[in-house]
C-alpha cells in the first residue's frame, strides 16, 4: 500500500470532522473512564501514517511515546491541514480531539486560537498523567511555531 499525501490528508480531514462531531458527546461524559473510552474508540478510525512516511523532522520531542504531527498550508486557499501519528492510541485521540478543532483553519483563524482551551473546555487535561500532560504541552508549543510563522 503506497502513501498518497492528498488522499491521507482528505482521509485525515474527514476522520477529524467526525471526531468533532463527537465533542459535545465527550464533554457531557460526568465520568474520566467513559470519555477515556470513547477517545480509545475514536483513536481506531483515525487513518495511519506508515512508518516510512514519517518524517524525524515531524517527531514531536517531549512526548513519552512517539508523535508525528506533519503541517501542511494550502496557499490557494490559506488553509492549514495537519496529519499526525502515535504509537500511543490515547495520545492519537487527544491529537485528533485539538487538531480537530483547528484543522482547515485560515492563517488569521489560527493565530486567534488560544489551543490551550481547546482541550481544557472538554476536561480532558486535569485527568491526565504529568508524563501525557508534558507531552500535550510540547505539541502546542509545536502548533504554536505553526501559528507564529
Amino acid at each position: 500500500m503506497s502513501f498518497h499525501l492528498a488522499s491521507t490528508l482528505e482521509t485525515t480531514t474527514t476522520a477529524l470532522q467526525h471526531v468533532q462531531q463527537q465533542l459535545p458527546e465527550l464533554a457531557q461524559q460526568g465520568h474520566w473512564q467513559e470519555r477515556y473510552r470513547q477517545l480509545m474508540q475514536l483513536a481506531k478510525q483515525l487513518p495511519s501514517i506508515p512508518e516510512e512516511h514519517r518524517p524525524a523532522s515531524a517527531i514531536i520531542s517531549g512526548c513519552e511515546s512517539r508523535a508525528w504531527l506533519l503541517h501542511y498550508h494550502d496557499g490557494s486557499s490559506d488553509k492549514h491541514f495537519f496529519i499526525f501519528e502515535s504509537d500511543a492510541r490515547i495520545v492519537k485521540a487527544l491529537l485528533a480531539v485539538l487538531l480537530c478543532q483547528i484543522n482547515g483553519m485560515s492563517t488569521a483563524e489560527l493565530k486567534e486560537t488560544k489551543l490551550e482551551h481547546c482541550l481544557q473546555r472538554l476536561h480532558l487535561t486535569q485527568h491526565l498523567s504529568q508524563s501525557r500532560a508534558k507531552g500535550l504541552t510540547a505539541v502546542i508549543q509545536r502548533l504554536k511555531k505553526i501559528q507564529s510563522s
